[in-house]
Protein backbone atom coordinates (compact mmCIF):
# COMPACT_ATOMS: atom_id res chain seq x y z
CA UNK A 1 0.00 0.00 0.00
CA UNK A 2 2.62 2.62 0.94
CA UNK A 3 6.37 3.05 1.16
CA UNK A 4 8.28 5.07 3.70
CA UNK A 5 11.75 6.39 2.89
CA UNK A 6 14.53 5.38 5.28
CA UNK A 7 15.20 7.73 8.20
CA UNK A 8 17.03 10.86 7.08
CA UNK A 9 15.74 10.56 3.55
CA UNK A 10 12.93 12.27 1.71
CA UNK A 11 10.90 10.83 -1.15
CA UNK A 12 13.81 11.04 -3.59
CA UNK A 13 16.89 10.27 -1.53
CA UNK A 14 18.79 12.35 1.01
CA UNK A 15 16.51 14.86 2.67
CA UNK A 16 16.66 18.35 1.26
CA UNK A 17 16.36 21.38 3.53
CA UNK A 18 12.95 21.99 2.02
CA UNK A 19 9.82 19.87 1.65
CA UNK A 20 9.53 16.53 3.38
CA UNK A 21 7.13 13.95 2.15
CA UNK A 22 6.29 10.38 1.50
CA UNK A 23 5.18 8.11 -1.30
CA UNK A 24 1.92 6.29 -1.43
CA UNK A 25 1.19 3.36 -3.69
CA UNK A 26 -2.29 3.40 -5.16
CA UNK A 27 -3.67 0.01 -6.11
CA UNK A 28 -6.81 0.22 -8.30
CA UNK A 29 -8.35 -2.50 -6.14
CA UNK A 30 -7.67 -0.62 -2.89
CA UNK A 31 -8.10 3.09 -3.60
CA UNK A 32 -10.02 3.60 -0.35
CA UNK A 33 -7.10 2.23 1.67
CA UNK A 34 -4.67 4.61 -0.06
CA UNK A 35 -6.95 7.56 0.65
CA UNK A 36 -7.27 6.58 4.31
CA UNK A 37 -3.48 6.26 4.66
CA UNK A 38 -2.91 9.63 3.00
CA UNK A 39 -5.45 11.36 5.25
CA UNK A 40 -3.99 9.75 8.41
CA UNK A 41 -0.45 10.81 7.59
CA UNK A 42 -1.51 14.32 6.65
CA UNK A 43 -3.53 14.68 9.87
CA UNK A 44 -0.58 13.54 12.02
CA UNK A 45 1.76 16.03 10.39
CA UNK A 46 -0.85 18.80 10.58
CA UNK A 47 -1.34 18.11 14.29
CA UNK A 48 2.41 18.52 14.79
CA UNK A 49 2.11 21.97 13.21
CA UNK A 50 5.06 21.33 10.92
CA UNK A 51 3.46 21.92 7.53
CA UNK A 52 0.96 24.25 5.93
CA UNK A 53 0.44 22.87 2.41
CA UNK A 54 0.34 19.55 0.58
CA UNK A 55 1.69 18.98 -2.95
CA UNK A 56 0.80 15.80 -4.85
CA UNK A 57 3.08 14.66 -7.66
CA UNK A 58 3.17 11.82 -10.14
CA UNK A 59 6.53 10.97 -11.72
CA UNK A 60 8.00 14.16 -10.26
CA UNK A 61 5.40 16.52 -11.72
CA UNK A 62 2.70 18.24 -9.65
CA UNK A 63 -0.76 16.94 -10.46
CA UNK A 64 -2.52 20.01 -9.10
CA UNK A 65 -1.70 23.27 -7.31
CA UNK A 66 -0.60 23.09 -3.68
CA UNK A 67 -3.52 22.59 -1.32
CA UNK A 68 -3.61 24.21 2.12
CA UNK A 69 -3.27 21.32 4.55
CA UNK A 70 -6.20 22.49 6.65
CA UNK A 71 -8.49 22.53 3.60
CA UNK A 72 -7.26 19.10 2.55
CA UNK A 73 -8.03 17.70 6.00
CA UNK A 74 -11.35 19.53 6.34
CA UNK A 75 -12.67 17.58 3.37
CA UNK A 76 -11.11 14.46 4.92
CA UNK A 77 -9.52 13.89 1.51
CA UNK A 78 -12.29 11.47 0.61
CA UNK A 79 -14.56 13.67 -1.46
CA UNK A 80 -11.59 15.31 -3.12
CA UNK A 81 -9.87 12.06 -4.03
CA UNK A 82 -12.84 9.80 -4.71
CA UNK A 83 -14.57 12.44 -6.78
CA UNK A 84 -11.72 13.27 -9.04
CA UNK A 85 -8.00 13.14 -9.29
CA UNK A 86 -7.08 9.84 -7.71
CA UNK A 87 -9.87 7.88 -9.37
CA UNK A 88 -9.12 9.41 -12.77
CA UNK A 89 -5.42 8.65 -12.44
CA UNK A 90 -5.99 5.03 -11.49
CA UNK A 91 -8.53 4.53 -14.29
CA UNK A 92 -6.20 6.09 -16.88
CA UNK A 93 -3.20 4.05 -15.79
CA UNK A 94 -5.13 0.85 -15.23
CA UNK A 95 -2.39 -0.23 -12.85
CA UNK A 96 -0.72 0.64 -9.62
CA UNK A 97 0.65 4.15 -9.36
CA UNK A 98 3.01 5.67 -6.86
CA UNK A 99 2.14 9.23 -5.90
CA UNK A 100 4.66 11.48 -4.20
CA UNK A 101 3.18 13.62 -1.47
CA UNK A 102 5.24 16.61 -0.38
CA UNK A 103 4.39 18.53 2.74
CA UNK A 104 5.43 22.14 2.48
CA UNK A 105 5.76 24.78 5.16
CA UNK A 106 5.43 28.41 4.08
CA UNK A 107 8.74 29.10 5.82
CA UNK A 108 10.46 26.86 3.25
CA UNK A 109 9.19 29.13 0.50
CA UNK A 110 10.56 32.19 2.34
CA UNK A 111 13.97 30.52 2.56
CA UNK A 112 13.93 29.83 -1.18
CA UNK A 113 12.96 33.42 -1.88
CA UNK A 114 15.74 34.60 0.44
CA UNK A 115 18.34 32.47 -1.33
CA UNK A 116 17.23 33.86 -4.72
CA UNK A 117 17.41 37.42 -3.40
CA UNK A 118 20.84 36.84 -1.84
CA UNK A 119 22.17 35.41 -5.09
CA UNK A 120 20.79 38.46 -6.92
CA UNK A 121 22.69 40.75 -4.53
CA UNK A 122 19.60 41.93 -2.65
CA UNK A 123 21.13 41.36 0.79
CA UNK A 124 18.66 43.38 2.89
CA UNK A 125 15.62 41.78 1.24
CA UNK A 126 17.19 38.32 1.60
CA UNK A 127 17.86 38.90 5.29
CA UNK A 128 14.21 39.87 5.83
CA UNK A 129 13.03 36.67 4.08
CA UNK A 130 15.28 34.50 6.26
CA UNK A 131 14.09 36.28 9.41
CA UNK A 132 10.48 35.94 8.29
CA UNK A 133 11.02 32.20 7.81
CA UNK A 134 12.43 31.96 11.33
CA UNK A 135 9.41 33.80 12.75
CA UNK A 136 7.17 31.27 10.99
CA UNK A 137 9.27 28.24 11.90
CA UNK A 138 11.60 29.05 14.83
CA UNK A 139 14.87 27.13 14.79
CA UNK A 140 14.52 26.09 11.15
CA UNK A 141 17.98 24.86 10.15
CA UNK A 142 17.77 26.01 6.51
CA UNK A 143 16.73 29.54 7.44
CA UNK A 144 19.33 29.61 10.23
CA UNK A 145 22.06 28.41 7.89
CA UNK A 146 21.35 30.90 5.12
CA UNK A 147 20.88 33.78 7.54
CA UNK A 148 24.15 32.78 9.24
CA UNK A 149 26.02 32.88 5.93
CA UNK A 150 24.48 36.25 5.07
CA UNK A 151 25.42 37.64 8.49
CA UNK A 152 28.95 36.27 8.13
CA UNK A 153 29.35 37.95 4.75
CA UNK A 154 28.03 41.25 6.10
CA UNK A 155 30.44 41.18 9.05
CA UNK A 156 28.01 40.38 11.88
CA UNK A 157 30.15 37.63 13.36
CA UNK A 158 28.38 36.97 16.69
CA UNK A 159 24.93 36.78 15.10
CA UNK A 160 26.32 34.56 12.35
CA UNK A 161 27.81 32.15 14.90
CA UNK A 162 24.47 31.88 16.74
CA UNK A 163 22.59 31.06 13.52
CA UNK A 164 25.18 28.63 12.22
CA UNK A 165 25.22 26.78 15.55
CA UNK A 166 21.51 26.04 15.12
CA UNK A 167 22.05 24.73 11.58
CA UNK A 168 25.14 22.71 12.53
CA UNK A 169 23.28 20.98 15.37
CA UNK A 170 20.37 19.82 13.21
CA UNK A 171 20.60 16.05 12.71
CA UNK A 172 18.66 15.72 9.44
CA UNK A 173 19.77 18.99 7.84
CA UNK A 174 21.52 18.40 4.52
CA UNK A 175 23.87 21.40 4.96
CA UNK A 176 24.80 20.73 8.60
CA UNK A 177 28.38 19.90 7.61
CA UNK A 178 28.70 23.16 5.66
CA UNK A 179 27.39 25.01 8.71
CA UNK A 180 30.03 23.33 10.90
CA UNK A 181 32.77 24.32 8.42
CA UNK A 182 31.56 27.93 8.35
CA UNK A 183 31.51 27.96 12.17
CA UNK A 184 35.08 26.69 12.27
CA UNK A 185 36.25 29.48 9.96
CA UNK A 186 34.38 32.10 11.99
CA UNK A 187 35.80 30.87 15.29
CA UNK A 188 39.36 31.01 13.95
CA UNK A 189 39.03 34.76 13.76
CA UNK A 190 37.99 37.68 11.60
CA UNK A 191 40.54 36.88 8.90
CA UNK A 192 38.93 33.49 8.35
CA UNK A 193 35.86 35.04 6.76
Amino acid sequence: MSENPPPGEGPRGPRSPFPDGFRIEVDPERVDEAVRTLAERARTLFDQGRYTRIRVKYKGKPLIRDIPLGVFLATEAVTFWYGGLLSALVVNLGARAILEVELVHDADERVREGVDLFLAGEVDAAEEKFREALRMKPGDPAASYHLGILLRVTGRRDEAIACLEVAAAAKDFVDAEKAREALERLRRGPRAL
